[in-house]
């Protein structure tokens, strides 16, 4: 979609687009691509419209030409409408930048080396994102009521869709919680669901008198009780149908059910499907939402985090089950997530679920811990151990004497790969590794290529599992390469990646989030060593859809599958996350694990560049070309949360 006339939106500097699109379209971040007059193109990934809207704010490029909004990645009929175009002054970016004064001073630096497109990213990172404090605001600000009739006109015939059979579970004894959960569902502009009530000798009677005074004019209420078969709701199902829970005081939107069942006429092999949810506070307000990756099977065996609004398709739903569901509804999820294909998990990214509960923003604990390693010493593989170097030698050796002396990995070998050291204490230090069992060193003069020096190094050995440590990475604890090697030999799984952190103790890399600040990026940068992520993300293994490669570990069979790293066409910027990203295209899952943590001093060998979007221009048109599609969804990091803030926040 081109934006017409462009004149009216280049005369501006920095901008605030708002825009819409279905509630029954994927909220994947839509795409803006400028067009210079000098033929460059910039390409940047808006915020997703999950509540309906969305924002975007951004500088547009000198001498543009034309814009581009590409609202969608997927086939079929959408619609997306673009509701404004308003002009920021520099004194509210100023304003707004004072909240990051490390950012703003890092934006005037870089405008000061004329590096306009690193000043434009700083800036960015200064005045984007909205604290999840603020979530009531931010929802005011971008929810819209239901559009039946215009952008949110049903895709599928309603009168023939599936039938929502709701549980609900009757919590505490406050009457007006319940009469809010059934007010909700009454409001639900898809007609066909109906529910039933568990009750039993402990169901308060205020809340059992009021339902029952609810469903003598409503067909669709119904009781069940869990100590006898519960033949009414058992014979009522057909394959067609999706059973949920729902707790008394919990509350969906009116387009809730509407939505699920518009996600499933689009994708009907789904036999899970889960959304997003938030909490009601106890004086009404919504807050603390819960914005949750699409299917990780590894961060839901770790946290249990895919919660409410979870609905099963009925086929999986047998009577012991449906007992099983009411008492224990995570093991019985992590039952299911068990017997079917991940590709019949499908994950809403919108809020479906108003959650009357404490407000800690954190999804409900997953019912066992999925554990990396080996059961036996004698089943660890030979490890190879990939450095690439250039003098540092002081780097260096603390990375050689952490390997020898902190690591407690039974059986490994090293490749130092040597990018042509000249300075004397290097060279010796290299004669030195040389000359000392196990390790090796290989020399690879000429132009610094990062790709090329991993494969080489790779080349020379046969271990099984490959490990690429940056020579400036210095070691912690002695059990970071069985944390890593454990989850590297899993079938499923990928690349790893490590918890890395500056000297300080301060984060560096806790997994890589595409479209970060514009290509990619780390979240969580220089917050606190120990602390949490959002969601508890960081507390345990999970998915992420790109590792750096400073550290990571590798099954050689994978790597090989994929051709190892693309020395070609990304020598030195990028090529960490464009093997990962190859990896996943492979079918396997990269992980991150804080269970492997290490110091890294980053970028201590070639130093920090001043200018990367032009230094290194030619390999980011490059990877930006190859990989757009995933640049605008990484689908473990919500299109809801800010693609620039180091702390997560709203988008």
């Amino acid at each position: 979609m081109r934006i017409e006339p462009i004149a009216e939106l280049a005369r501006h500097r920095w901008v605030e687009l708002h825009y819409s699109s279905s509630m029954f379209d994927e909220p994947v971040r839509p795409i803006i691509r400028f067009v210079t007059a000098k033929g460059d193109t910039i390409t940047q990934a808006m915020n997703g419209p999950i509540l309906g809207s969305a924002r975007w704010v951004g500088r547009i490029p000198d001498r543009t030409v034309s814009v581009w909004i590409s609202p969608t990645q997927g086939n079929g009929p959408f619609a997306f409408r673009l509701d404004s175009i308003r002009p920021i002054p520099r004194a509210t970016l100023a304003r707004r930048g004072l909240r990051s004064p490390d950012w703003l001073y890092w934006a005037a630096r870089s405008r000061l080396l004329n590096s306009r497109r690193e000043a434009w990213q700083a800036l960015k990172f200064a005045t984007s994102g909205t604290a999840m404090g603020s979530y009531a605001q931010w929802r005011a600000q971008l929810g819209r009521p239901i559009d039946l009739d215009g952008l949110d006109r049903p895709r599928s015939d309603w009168h023939v869709g599936p039938v929502f059979r709701l549980i609900l579970k009757f919590k505490g004894d406050d009457l007006d919680r319940l009469i809010a959960t059934i007010r909700s569902l009454r409001a639900q502009v898809y007609p066909r669901w109906s529910l039933y009530a568990v009750t039993d000798e402990t169901t308060p009677p205020v809340l059992l008198t009021e339902f029952r005074h609810e469903a003598a004019d409503d067909p669709r209420f119904s009781e069940m009780s869990l100590q006898e078969p519960p033949n009414l709701l058992a014979t009522n199902l057909n394959s067609a149908d999706f059973v949920t829970l729902i707790d008394s005081g919990d509350c969906l939107p009116d387009y809730g059910l509407a939505v699920v069942a518009e996600t499933f006429a689009r994708e009907p092999g789904s036999e899970l499907i889960y959304s997003d949810e938030d909490c009601i506070t106890p004086d009404g307000r919504l807050a603390d939402p819960i914005l949750k990756p699409d299917w990780s099977p590894v961060r839901q065996a770790q946290l249990g985090y895919l919660g409410r609004l979870a609905f099963l398709r009925s086929r999986l739903i047998t009577p012991d089950r449906l007992r099983e569901l009411v008492v224990d509804e995570n093991g019985t999820i992590d039952g299911v997530c068990r017997e079917i294909p991940g590709s019949a998990i499908r994950h809403i990214r919108r809020i479906l679920y108003h959650r009357q509960s404490p407000a800690t923003g954190t999804p409900l604990p997953g019912s066992g811990r999925l554990a990396g390693g080996c059961d036996d010493s004698s089943e660890w593989p030979e490890v190879a151990v990939v450095i690439p170097t250039r003098n540092a030698a002081e780097l260096l050796a603390e990375c050689i004497d952490g390997l020898r002396d902190k690591t407690d990995y039974p059986s490994f070998e090293t490749v130092v790969v040597d990018n042509g050291s000249t300075a004397p204490d290097a060279v010796r230090l290299l004669q030195e590794i040389a000359a000392t069992p196990r390790m090796r060193v290989l020399q690879h003069p000429g132009a610094f290529n990062f790709s090329a020096m991993c494969n080489e190094g790779a080349r020379v050995t046969a271990a099984p599992v490959l490990l690429f440590l940056n020579n400036d990475i210095a070691m912690l604890e002695p059990g970071w390469l069985k944390a890593m090697v454990g989850w590297a030999i899993k079938p499923n799984i990928g690349v790893v990646g490590a918890k890395l952190v500056f000297p300080n103790g301060r984060l560096q890399h806790a997994g890589v989030v595409l479209g970060f600040g514009g290509i990619a990026g780390h979240v969580y940068r220089r917050l606190p060593k120990d602390y949490p992520g959002y969601l508890d993300q960081l507390t345990a293994p999970h998915e992420v859809a790109a590792v750096t490669g400073a550290c990571m570990a590798v099954q050689r069979s994978k790597f090989a599958a994929v051709g190892g790293f693309d020395a070609e066409n990304l020598p030195v910027d990028l090529n960490d996350i464009d093997f990962c990203l190859r990896i996943a295209e492979g079918g396997w899952s990269n992980i991150w694990t804080p269970e492997a943590a290490l110091i890294h001093h980053q970028s201590a060998t070639r130093g920090i560049d001043s200018d990367p979007f032009a230094l290194y221009r030619k390999e980011r048109a490059y990877f930006v070309e190859r990989w757009l599609h995933v640049i605008r969804d990484d689908s473990y990091f919500h299109p809801g949360l800010s693609l620039y803030a180091h702390d997560v926040a709203l988008a």
